[in-house]
This record gives C-alpha cells, sequence and structure tokens, in this order.
C-alpha cells in the first residue's frame, strides 16, 4: 500500500493545478447530474433502434468528456500540441470508434436465436458480457499490433506484459475497496441493482436443464469478470499508454471523466465511486506501465458487490 500511496502523491505533485483539477471536477458534476436527471444514456441511445446509428451515438457519447478534457488542458497551456498530433487523432478516432461498437454490439443475439426462450435470454445475458473480448479486447490488440508496436520501446501490449510486477499491494488495495463495497451494500441503489445475476435468468435456465444452482452462477460469473478485462485495457491501458506521447502524465485526467460515462445507468453511488477509483487504477497504470493491479481490483470489487448485492437481498 506504501507503494501505491507514494505513486499517487507523486502524481498530485505533479499534475496538480487548482483551476485544471477544478475544471474537471465540473465537467464531471455537470456530467453526472444531468444523466441522472433525464436518465439520457438508457432513455436517448440505448433505445435507437439502428445499430449503425446507436455505434455513432455511443462512439460520440463516450468521445465528448475525453475531448472536453484535451480541451481543457489546450486552453489551460498544459498540453498544446496534441490539436495538431496526427498519432492523437488516429488513437482517438480508432480507440473510440472500437469502444462505440463494442458498446453498441449485439450482433450475437442471431447466433443464438434459434434456441428456447429460457436459454436464449441466459445466453443473451451471458455473451452481452463475455463478447467484449471479441468486440474490443481483440480489435485492440490487433491496432496495437499493427500501429502501435514500432512507437512503444517498452512492448507493453497496453500493460498487458506482466514483467516483474508485484500483485501484492493490489490485493491490499483490494481489501480496503472491500471495507466501501461492504457499507455501500447498504444503500438502496446497490441493493436493488445487485446482483446482476438476479436478472440474467439463471435461476430459470438451471431449473430447465435440472443443473445445480451452482453450474449457471459459476457461468455467468466467469463472463461478468471477463467484461473487466476489456475494460480496463481501455480505459486504463489504451487511453493512458497510448496517450502519455501526447498528453503526458495528464492523459489520466482525460481519461477519468470517460471511465464515469461508462458508469451512467448504474446506481448514482458506483458512478462516483468511479472517479476516484479510475484516477487511483489510472495513476497505477502511468507509474507501473501494465493493467493487471487494475483488473485484479476491478474484477475483485465487482464479484464482492455481485455478493454483498446477494446477501443483501436474502
Amino acid at each position: 500500500m506504501r507503494q501505491i500511496w507514494d505513486m499517487l502523491v507523486a502524481f498530485v505533485r505533479e499534475t496538480w493545478n487548482l483551476r485544471l483539477y477544478l475544471s474537471v471536477a465540473i465537467l464531471l458534476v455537470i456530467s453526472i447530474t444531468l444523466n441522472y436527471l433525464f436518465d439520457f444514456q438508457d432513455t436517448y441511445i440505448r433505445s435507437l433502434g439502428s445499430f449503425w446509428v446507436k455505434w455513432l451515438a455511443m462512439f460520440l457519447f463516450m468521445l465528448m468528456p475525453f475531448l472536453v478534457v484535451c480541451g481543457i488542458l489546450y486552453a489551460a497551456k498544459f498540453r498544446r500540441h496534441w490539436i495538431t498530433s496526427r498519432d492523437f487523432w488516429i488513437c482517438t478516432l480508432v480507440g473510440f470508434a472500437i469502444l462505440g461498437f463494442d458498446r453498441s454490439f449485439t450482433g450475437f443475439a442471431s447466433w443464438i436465436d434459434h434456441l428456447n426462450r429460457v436459454d436464449f435470454y441466459f445466453y443473451f445475458r451471458i455473451l452481452s458480457k463475455a463478447t467484449s473480448l471479441l468486440t474490443l479486447v481483440l480489435p485492440l490488440l490487433i491496432f496495437y499490433w499493427l500501429y502501435e508496436q514500432p512507437k512503444d520501446p517498452l512492448k507493453t501490449f497496453y500493460g498487458l506484459r506482466l514483467g516483474k510486477t508485484k500483485l501484492g499491494p493490489y490485493f491490499k488495495l483490494l481489501a480496503v475497496a472491500s471495507m466501501f463495497i461492504i457499507l455501500g451494500s447498504f444503500m438502496g441503489d446497490l441493493s436493488g441493482y445487485y446482483p446482476r445475476y438476479a436478472v440474467s435468468g439463471g435461476v430459470q435456465y438451471a431449473h430447465a436443464h435440472e443443473l445445480p444452482f451452482y453450474v449457471p452462477v459459476l457461468m455467468y460469473e466467469s463472463a461478468y469478470g471477463s467484461n473487466f478485462i476489456g475494460v480496463e485495457l481501455f480505459f486504463r491501458g489504451y487511453l493512458i499508454l497510448a496517450f502519455t506521447r501526447t498528453l503526458g502524465p495528464y492523459a489520466v485526467l482525460a481519461m477519468v471523466p470517460a471511465y464515469a460515462f461508462l458508469h451512467f445507468g448504474k446506481p448514482l453511488p458506483e458512478t462516483i465511486s468511479s472517479v476516484f477509483g479510475g484516477y487511483i487504477l489510472g495513476v497505477i497504470t502511468y507509474n507501473t506501465r501494465n493493467i493487471y493491479g487494475g483488473i485484479i481490483v476491478h474484477v475483485g470489487i465487482a464479484w464482492l458487490m455481485e455478493l454483498m448485492g446477494y446477501l443483501q437481498n436474502l
């Protein structure tokens, strides 16, 4: 934990500017308030019928907070050369196009449309989580191989290179986060939203196939956990390690609001906590050049929220 604390202190000292941090905070407050007042994402984007229109809308929706922070950096004269950088715009447009595709794609429904209603619903829920390995992780790694690798002397593969990383501090960070998760589970929004398995159709699936209750639980939670590999690869690995060339350490600040937007539709306390969690994990990635700590913390928190949601609903 001391190692992580030292990283945070050093990073704040390097990037601290009251007007800069306050501007990002104002952006977050306004965005979160408007979304939760008008349910913008679920009402206006998720409801779009055409996949291509939804893809474009999600691309612009997720891109907006990232570019706004870049604009703040430009206006405050912290980082200006990004606006004329070909590398910046290639990485920005390709990366957010991949993210928009991942968040809009439901084509896997055609893979299982021959199944009965119970099986279709359960497998749809599983695939909606697990397909990010195909729709987000794989395209990012292909882009890295074709474009990024020559620019990356450390060959980090957006943080997937393990190297000599010590994972012990991240389990301690997870233990600290767990205390807040346990306390937060008593809040109505969280206990009403979790566990996500409760709306997966797993109970009906187990009954229909005469399976032990834990079989669909393991199936769903494994897929649910795999989704966070893609989240960490994009928001920590890609948005930080691909953009430090043009944004330097401020890539972390540009990532945080976009990461908060990812949580729109989830309980408000979770979205607010994602701001602080995203910042901490971003600083860790910036310093260590790997995302395994983030994967450990993120998956651990996700599964713990599932468990606490189950216990709170007993």
